[in-house]
């Protein structure tokens, strides 16, 4: 865990400036309103005041420039030198009630900052019920007045709001706060359970506050902070924009460099970490492919390669043509074979009816994949008749389509297997072989809606002579259907079974039973097996039970239906090689070699 002390020491620095103008321009407001006596003959006395506003405060909607608006704050200054909480509250909520623009906000703000410095909790009762949008945006107004005047109930305040809210109000008091923070304060959010939302929002304004300055420190500021970097994408986003607005070309490459650096430090399979750093890049070759493709291929790194692959897939879906332009440049290098890949395949995804015409200026090698991205393209487009028929075009200028085949049918399934089935056992643009193959994959998607046709299917396409019974395509029909927790039609299905599946049937329904907590109904469906194939029934279920429920297997060994099924557990479990007894209390362990020991005495 890194040190909060990083916020303080780039926090600290940056906000005396903007303290000093907030005070100035307090000071300024005072000597005004305080001269408005003598300036304004019209409001000579706060009841003066209370009189004009209480009548007619309601027509906010004709405030529409800043003379009337600063007018009308004068007023306000006036009015809340004698005016009570509930007087102050009435005119809060005739702006409530009024016509929403810019500067009716402006004086719900005004208003709610000195009911705010009365009572903050009334406050906070008060705006609860407005609409969520200005409810959002008041309560973070209310909490940064709250947290001026009473900072430990402004946050244990925080700490009781709905979890969504929180990000928002605890931001509002973390801006609000001088810095650096007591260690009070930060244990008290420890304790609220809410120190990781305050470390962020302390992140975030460290890095706004430098975002002003020097944009690749703020960059380089979030990433040595102690708050996870998918939580900061947005303020990532936002630095990324405040950097690239400076729109030179050693901004730009300190940009490119920068994000490397930090890309190059996350771990092989940390998907969260890579999607947010793909996010980024999307954001920043949007904006300029040209540049950060050239930038990244002048600077060899250990990423230069994959991150090329990352931009030209951008580029590519914004405009094919300049990237496939601009990698003819690089023609006959180490990267354009995989390059010249990555473009014409975003060109499939993106605009498929134009790649496919062009498919013939592909090479021989590549043309195969092209189409397949096409035609998947328009399948998830809702272009199925396009699709469908690109397959036989391609098919009659001698093309192969097997792969587009494959993703057409791995998209149609997922809202309509019964027609995907239907064609592929009718088409003629796929030789037996590959019908057999996609059926694979159509089969187990049919069984949820027609478990019986696609099991009889499956008995018909499928490879009985497997050398795993449990891959064959009649048990993956079963073993979809009980996945889904749905084990009356599955066990339905265990009558169309052969006598030579029927141990392997069973199991495979049991161990979703097993994964669904049914233990009962797990024990019984093996228990209705032959005697003589229950223990190999249980010892299917044995590794999968023990991962998922160890407690309830143990519970339940006794159970049963014979001494033979229990033992075959045991001796699965007691296997050297799979050392599972570093998991087991050492009255478990007793308990399965009691049994082994049972079968080697018999």
């Amino acid at each position: 865990m890194k040190s909060r002390s990083l916020f303080w020491g780039i926090i600290g620095g940056l906000s005396g400036g903007t303290v000093l103008t907030l005070m100035g321009l307090l000071l300024y407001t005072s000597i005004t309103t305080s001269n408005s006596h003598i300036l304004d003959g019209t409001i000579s006395s706060a009841g003066t005041a209370t009189d004009q506003l209480s009548l007619n405060f309601s027509n906010l909607e004709e405030i529409s420039d800043t003379t009337n608006l600063v007018g009308k704050s004068l007023e306000l200054a006036l009015f809340f030198e004698t005016a009570t909480f509930d007087q102050i509250l009435e005119l809060l909520n005739q702006t409530v009630s009024s016509f929403g623009n810019f500067h009716t906000w402006y004086i719900q703000e005004f208003l709610v900052k000195q009911l705010a410095s009365m009572d903050p909790q009334a406050t906070l009762d008060a705006i609860q019920s407005m609409r969520p949008t200005r409810h959002l945006n008041l309560i973070s107004t209310l909490y940064s007045s709250w947290a001026t005047q009473d900072p430990v109930e402004a946050i244990r305040s925080a700490a009781r709001q709905a979890r969504h809210m929180q990000p928002a109000v605890i931001r509002a008091i973390a801006s609000t706060l001088p810095i650096p923070l007591s260690s009070d304060i930060l244990q008290l959010a420890d304790s609220l359970k809410i120190g990781g939302l305050l470390d962020e929002a302390l992140a975030e304004v460290a890095a706004k506050q430098l975002m002003r300055s020097s944009p690749q420190a703020a960059f380089e500021s979030i990433f040595s902070d102690n708050v996870d970097d998918v939580r900061q994408e947005s303020l990532l986003s936002e630095t990324i924009g405040t950097w690239m607005s400076e729109d030179d070309d050693e901004a730009l490459t300190l940009l490119l460099n920068s994000f490397r650096d930090e890309y190059a430090k996350i771990g092989l399979f940390d998907a969260r970490a890579n999607r947010l750093f793909l996010n980024l890049l999307n954001q920043i070759v949007q904006e300029y492919p040209l540049e950060f493709w050239q930038l990244n291929l002048d600077n060899p790194s250990n990423l230069r390669d994959s991150l090329n692959d990352h931009i030209l897939r951008v580029w590519a879906s914004l405009d094919p043509q300049a990237a496939m332009e601009a990698i003819s440049e690089i023609k006959g290098s180490e990267i354009f074979q995989e390059s010249y890949r990555t473009v014409w395949t975003t060109r499939a995804e993106v605009e498929p009816t134009g790649a496919l015409q062009a498919v013939r200026q592909v090479p021989q090698e590549l043309r195969k994949t092209v189409i397949a991205y096409a035609v998947r393209s328009l399948a998830r487009t809702e272009r199925l008749e396009q699709a469908l028929s690109t397959i036989v075009q391609m098919k009659e200028l001698g093309e192969n389509v097997g792969l587009a085949v494959r993703w057409l049918t791995n998209t149609w399934i997922e809202y309509d297997a019964s027609a995907a089935t239907d064609w592929l056992l009718e088409t003629d643009s796929v030789n037996d072989t590959l019908r057999k193959n996609v059926l694979q994959e159509v089969l187990p998607a049919l069984s949820l809606t027609e478990p019986l046709r696609a099991y009889r299917i499956a008995v018909e396409y499928g490879d009985p002579e497997a050398f795993d019974q449990r891959f064959t395509l009649e048990n993956r029909v079963i073993e979809s259907l009980a996945q889904t927790g749905d084990f009356e039609r599955a066990t339905a299905l265990l009558q169309e079974v052969d006598e030579s599946l029927l141990v392997t049937a069973r199991s495979t329904i049991g161990l979703s039973l097993v994964s669904f907590g049914k233990i009962d109904e797990a024990i019984a469906l093996g228990s209705e097996l032959a005697r003589s194939d229950q223990p190999q029934y249980f010892q299917n279920l044995a590794i999968i039970w023990f991962q998922l429920r160890p407690d309830e297997l143990f519970e339940n060994l006794a159970k049963l239906p014979t001494v033979e099924s229990q033992q075959s557990v045991a001796t699965t479990l007691l296997q050297d090689h799979l050392d599972y007894r570093a998991e087991m209390s050492q009255d478990e362990i007793s308990v399965l070699e009691n049994l082994v020991s049972e079968t080697k005495s018999q």
